[in-house]
């Protein structure tokens, strides 16, 4: 009781919030409802009792006993599961662009696309297909008759919740499948005490605030396609059985107490539109036959990054999935986010197949959060992608929130409770390592140290030389004109856009990244070079690719480039600035076989410092070529 009137204070508006609605509950029960709301309600009349000395000595009272009761429910509430670490030899990678434009082109976004395009260069491609092209292979991530789970936030109006603009891109991206897409996609969400309003507020994160979940998916709808949306929130009250247990009805399955976490952990089953039944952990099944099937169920987190001054500091893509489980059913799950109940969720029901963080719009205010109003919103226009939502989380906050901290005139150290990264003991770092060494016990390798998660940039304008949000026939005229052939470079002034790759030349590879973002009408013209290419090909079986890394990056003091030979070559690397002039070179001639790096001090072939800034790298090994970035503070 003492908890919830200090925390909600003089802000009606905090008794929304999950933990005061619990603390709400548990005091009714306690005290009696009609205490709690005439203390709620009596909030401004304590400042006159408070000027009595009686008041003053039983108000220190009672903070004594409240900070004593704390303190032991602090303690009482610790993680209690292993506390393991990732292999030595792991490294995370994460996707990221930024500098996306600001409009949709219809239904696409081209910073979607480039991110779509950074992925591709380092091997993770959207579409699974057995035909190899920029954006499709093998090993991709949809398969062309997938059911594919998109969930999204919409827990939060105006700008607390997923941009609408990066949900409809993705759903068009998918649909749009070089096999032809011929399977199904759900949007999902639990928004737990708050309504949904059927996917269709009024008040929407994207460009055009109209556009809702609900029209999104009525828009796919109205073109043939498979795509509804399921709100879990309504069955959050509802305990079912798995379908191999007989049960058909849609709820949650609740697993038992689970001392290590402190709750219940919890998933939902439901029935689609379309008549599919899903067990978000088991797959889809199959009356039929009886039968569940994991291998054509696809999940995609799409969260979106904000400070979350409420209780844990910061929300990423593992927090997300506080709109999977239910908080309901005696599960104490919000509560439980601090000991680890996500990850102990996440490693019973699998990762999700890609996680896609919205950091268009973020709440970049250490003071505010999850709520995030219009104005209360920082435009950054970036987005990031990973298949370890924990290196994700870690290296958005490090790399994006904080910066944004920083740059909106806030600075450390934070106020609790706190998204420091840096600091183990901030609640941030508690919930999301104590989410990862349940990780690591499922079996998943995840990773919250920095010093081991690569970054893969990208430019989220990307082949929009006008910045207009659509890639067409104005920039396909500025590609050709930028176009250098593969023996070409550095590249021109202006021709940013056109260098997918980022190795200072703009050459076939690089058309084919072009094709890929192409939003205009029918199929651009090739540069006469590129007439018969088709995408980027994968090494064939005598020939190894050249792999490079930095560690750390960013750098502050020296970045290691690290790189490995199949046979001994003449290594050359250059460094370049923004502008595509030459910054550092160093050539080793006659490198043996194996695994090597070179060190970058920051400096330039003069011996000055370098300025802070973005710069990219070429490291060529005969007829192999890499490149990359390397941003340094």
């Amino acid at each position: 009781l003492g908890w919830l009137v200090f925390r909600t204070g003089t802000k009606p508006s905090r008794v929304v919030y999950p933990c005061q609605q619990a603390a709400m509950g548990t005091a009714s029960l306690a005290f009696g409802a009609p205490l709690v709301a005439a203390l709620l309600l009596g909030r401004r009349r304590a400042g006159e009792w408070l000027r009595s000395p009686l008041a003053l000595s039983a108000l220190l009272l009672g903070v004594t006993m409240f900070l004593a009761g704390d303190a032991y429910f602090t303690r009482a509430g610790q993680y209690a599961g292993p506390m393991g670490n990732p292999p030595l030899d792991y490294r995370a990678q994460v996707f990221h662009v930024d500098q996306c434009p600001q409009d949709p082109a219809v239904d696409r976004l081209v910073g979607l696309d480039n991110l779509l395009v950074t992925m591709a260069r380092q091997g993770l491609k959207l579409y699974r297909s057995s035909s190899e092209s920029a954006l499709a292979g093998p090993d991709g991530v949809v398969a062309a008759d997938d059911v594919v789970l998109i969930k999204i936030n919409y827990q939060w109006a105006e700008r607390g919740g997923t941009n609408t603009d990066l949900l409809r891109g993705l759903i068009r991206r998918i649909v749009d499948h070089p096999d032809g897409f011929t399977g199904e996609i759900v949007v999902c969400e639990n928004a737990q005490f708050a309504s949904t309003s059927g996917f269709d507020r009024i008040t929407n994160n994207a460009q055009d605030h109209g556009l809702s979940p609900h029209d999104v998916v009525l828009y796919f709808q109205g073109l043939g396609l498979r795509v509804s949306h399921f709100d879990w929130t309504p069955m959050r009250y509802t305990s079912v059985a798995e379908y191999s247990e007989g049960d058909l009805q849609d709820g949650y399955v609740v697993l038992p107490y689970d001392g290590e976490v402190l709750g219940r952990p919890s998933y939902p089953k439901f029935r689609t539109s379309a008549g599919t039944y899903i067990s978000v952990k088991d797959g889809i099944w199959d009356p039929g036959s009886s039968s569940y099937s994991r291998e054509h169920l696809r999940f995609i987190n799409l969260p979106i990054l904000k400070s979350h001054h409420a209780v844990y500091g910061a929300t990423v893509s593992v927090k997300h999935y506080m709109g999977v489980v239910t908080r309901e059913l005696s599960t104490d799950s919000h509560y439980a986010i601090r000991t680890g109940i996500l990850g102990a969720v996440m490693g019973e029901i699998g990762l999700a197949d890609l996680n896609i963080l919205d950091a268009i719009w973020i709440n970049a205010n250490p003071n505010t959060g999850p709520g995030t109003t219009y104005a209360g919103a920082t435009r950054r226009d970036e987005l990031v992608a990973s298949l370890d939502p924990v290196a994700l989380d870690m290296w958005s906050v490090k790399n994006i929130l904080i910066p944004a901290f920083i740059a909106n005139g806030f600075s450390p150290p934070w106020p609790t409770p706190s998204a420091d990264p840096d600091d183990p003991s901030s609640m941030f770092r508690t919930y999301l390592d104590n989410s990862m060494y349940q990780l690591l016990d499922a079996g998943y390798t995840v990773t919250n140290d920095l010093t081991r998660i690569d970054e893969s940039f990208g430019q989220g304008f990307g082949g929009d030389f006008d910045r207009d949000g659509a890639v067409d026939e104005s920039d396909l005229s500025q590609f050709d004109d930028c176009f250098t052939g593969s023996d070409g470079g550095p590249i021109g002034p202006g021709c940013g856009p056109a260098d997918f790759d980022l190795d200072d030349d703009v050459d076939c590879v690089d058309w084919d990244y072009f094709q890929a973002v192409w939003t205009g009408a029918g199929e651009p013209t090739p540069p006469p070079d590129c007439a018969t290419t088709d995408a980027p090909e994968a090494p064939g079986p005598t020939e190894t690719p050249l792999h490079t890394r930095v560690q750390p990056n960013p750098m502050t003091d020296a970045a290691t480039i690290v790189y490995s030979l199949a046979r001994p070559s003449t290594v050359t690397l250059t460094i370049y600035d923004v502008n595509g002039r030459s910054v550092r070179t160093w050539s080793e001639p006659n490198r043996s076989a194996g695994p090597h790096d070179v060190v970058w001090d920051g400096r330039s072939d003069a011996g000055d410092p370098v300025a802070a800034g973005i710069y990219s790298y070429v490291l060529r090994a005969g007829d192999a070529k890499s490149s990359g970035k390397i941003v340094v503070r």
